[in-house]
C-alpha cells in the first residue's frame, strides 16, 4: 500500500477483517470509496467476494484493481447468467425487442387507434422500459414468476397518465416479450427483469460488496436480498448523492439497505477532491464533510454578474435543468468559446416533439403557438412530478424556435448544438455525478428547490464536482463578451 490510510478506512477494514457484521459505509463525495472497497478485498484474501459495480465500464475498472479473490460483475450480467440456466442454455440478444413486438401489436389496430398508437409510441416504449425496472407484469399472465407491483400502482405511479390503449398495449407486449425471453430471447432490460421475476439460481459468495449503494431500484433490492440471504454484506455510497429517483432507483435506498441487512454504520467522510471552502460549503447538506489537513483553500464565490473573459477551457457549467444550459450554449457560441453539452440523447425525444408541432417551414410564430398546445396537453397528463420536466422541454424548444425562422431550421439547429464538440463543459447535475472539474459555475441554483423530492441531493451533486474554484451564476446576469481564447 503506497499510501497511509485514514483512521475511518482503519476502521473500515477493521471492522472488515475483524467482524462478521453487515456493513454500510457512507461515503461523501470525493472521499475515496473505490479505494476503500479495494482495501477492503485487499484485507480478506482467503473470501470469495462479489462486487457489484453499477455499470460495465466501473465493473471493468474495479477488475484491473481489485485482488483475485474478487470478481467484480454488473447485476445485469449477473441476470443474464442466471437466466442461461433457467432456460437451459439457449439465449440471444434481441435489442429492438420491445419495439418490434409494440410495432406488430400496433399494425392489428384499427385505423384511429393505430394513427394515436404511433404518436404516442415512444411514450409507450419508455412505459414498457419503467415496467420492467419495476418488475411488472400484467396480473392476468399466471405461471411460476412473481411480479414485484400490481396492475393499477403501476400505471398510477407512472409519471405521465397513460392512455387506456397505451395500458393495453403496454399489458400485450409485456406478455409476449415474457414469452419471447421463456425462449430464449432477451432485452438489455430482460437481464435483470426476467430472473427477478423467477426461481432462478444465483451465485453465493461469502461476501457481496456493493459500489454505489445509494442509486439501486426496488428490482436492485429484490435480487440483493436472493443473492445474500444470510451470508454478508458490505454497501458503499453516499444518501446526498442519490438523485435518480426519476429512473427508478429508491429515494432512500441505502436507508432501506441498511434495515433490510441490519448494518453497522461506518463513515468516509475526507473528500480528497474538494477543496477546503469548498467542503465546508457543502455542509449544509453533509455536516460531517471535511478536507484532509493539506488540502487547497478552493475559491467559493457567488457572482453578481459574470462575462465570457472569466471562462476558462475545461470549465463546468452545470444547472439543474438543460434549458438553462441550452441558452448559455448559444451565448458561448456567440461569444466565439467552443461549449459542448452534455446531452446528446436529448436530440432523439426533443426532435420527435417537435416534429409533431407541423411541418419543417411552419413559420417560428406558429411553431411557438403549437409548441405551447403540446405544452398545455401534456401538463393535462402530468403528475406532479412530471410538470417541471414538461416545462424544461418546451423552454429548451422555444430557445431554438427563437433562434431561427422556421420549424425545420430549429430542429436542424438543435441538432448541431447536440452533436458538437467543444471545451467548456454544460451538462446537468444528473449528468455530471460522478464527474470532477477544477473550476465549476454553478448555473440558476435558485431551480433546486431542496425541499422538493431529491432536489437537494442535486445541489450538493453539483456543488461537490468542484476541486479548486465554485461559483453561483445566473443566466440573466451573464454578458456575453467577446474574448480572445488564443
Amino acid at each position: 500500500m503506497s499510501f497511509t490510510p485514514t483512521e475511518e478506512q482503519v476502521a473500515i477494514i477493521a471492522a472488515a477483517r475483524d467482524t462478521s457484521d453487515n456493513l454500510a459505509v457512507i461515503a461523501r463525495a470525493g472521499a475515496a470509496k473505490t479505494t476503500t472497497l479495494v482495501m477492503i478485498a485487499e484485507a480478506l484474501p482467503a473470501v470469495d467476494i462479489l462486487c457489484l459495480a453499477f455499470n460495465k465500464k466501473i465493473a471493468e475498472e474495479m477488475t484491473e484493481r481489485l485482488p483475485k479473490n474478487c470478481e467484480a460483475k454488473t447485476l445485469h450480467s449477473l441476470g443474464y447468467s442466471a437466466w442461461r440456466q433457467f432456460v437451459r442454455g439457449k439465449s440471444k440478444l434481441m435489442d429492438s425487442k420491445c419495439f418490434g413486438l409494440l410495432k406488430s401489436r400496433i399494425e392489428t389496430l384499427d385505423p384511429e387507434d393505430r394513427t394515436a398508437a404511433y404518436e404516442s409510441m415512444s411514450e409507450t416504449l419508455d412505459i414498457l422500459r419503467t415496467a420492467k425496472s419495476d418488475g411488472y407484469l400484467p396480473e392476468e399472465f399466471t405461471g411460476h414468476w412473481k411480479p414485484l407491483i400490481g396492475n393499477r400502482d403501476f400505471f398510477d405511479g407512472l409519471p405521465m397518465e397513460p392512455s387506456l390503449l397505451q395500458e393495453q398495449l403496454v399489458n400485450a407486449v409485456l406478455i409476449d416479450s415474457f414469452k419471447l425471453a421463456l425462449e430464449g430471447a432477451l432485452d438489455f432490460d430482460d437481464m435483470i427483469y426476467c430472473p427477478a421475476l423467477c426461481s432462478v439460481s444465483w451465485p453465493a459468495p461469502k461476501l457481496t460488496l456493493i459500489d454505489e449503494a445509494q442509486d439501486l431500484s426496488p428490482i436492485n433490492h429484490h435480487i440483493l436480498k436472493k443473492i445474500v440471504k444470510s451470508r454478508r454484506i458490505i454497501a458503499v455510497g453516499d444518501p446526498c448523492q442519490a438523485i435518480y429517483g426519476f429512473r427508478g432507483a429508491l429515494e432512500k435506498s441505502m436507508e432501506s439497505l441498511i434495515q433490510m441487512f441490519s448494518m453497522h454504520e461506518l463513515k468516509l467522510t475526507i473528500s480528497f477532491r474538494c477543496g477546503s471552502k469548498i467542503c465546508e460549503n457543502a455542509r449544509w447538506r453533509a455536516p460531517d464533510m471535511r478536507s484532509p489537513d493539506w488540502a487547497v483553500p478552493g475559491e467559493v464565490k457567488r457572482l453578481i454578474t459574470w462575462d465570457a473573459s472569466q471562462i476558462e477551457m475545461g470549465d463546468a457549467i452545470i444547472c439543474r435543468n438543460n434549458a438553462p444550459l441550452f441558452s448559455m450554449a448559444i451565448q458561448l457560441i456567440e461569444a466565439d468559446l467552443l461549449p459542448e453539452i452534455a446531452g446528446r440523447d436529448l436530440a432523439g425525444p426533443l426532435t420527435k416533439i417537435m416534429n409533431k408541432l407541423g411541418k419543417p417551414l411552419m413559420p417560428r410564430a406558429d411553431a411557438i403557438a403549437s409548441l405551447e398546445r403540446w405544452k398545455d396537453k401534456e401538463l393535462a397528463r402530468a403528475r406532479s412530478g412530471a410538470k417541471g420536466q414538461v416545462h424544461d422541454k418546451a423552454l429548451c424548444i422555444q430557445i431554438m424556435l427563437q433562434k431561427t425562422k422556421t420549424l425545420g431550421d430549429a430542429v436542424a439547429y438543435l441538432a448541431h448544438l447536440l452533436t458538437r464538440d467543444g471545451r467548456i463543459h454544460l451538462m446537468t447535475g444528473h449528468k455530471a455525478k460522478g464527474l470532477e472539474f477544477e473550476r465549476v459555475w454553478f448555473l440558476d441554483q435558485h431551480l433546486c428547490d431542496i425541499k422538493r423530492g431529491q432536489d437537494a441531493n442535486v445541489k450538493y451533486v453539483i456543488e461537490t464536482r468542484a476541486k479548486d474554484f465554485l461559483a453561483y451564476v445566473t443566466l440573466d446576469s451573464f454578458a456575453a463578451n467577446e474574448v480572445d481564447m488564443a
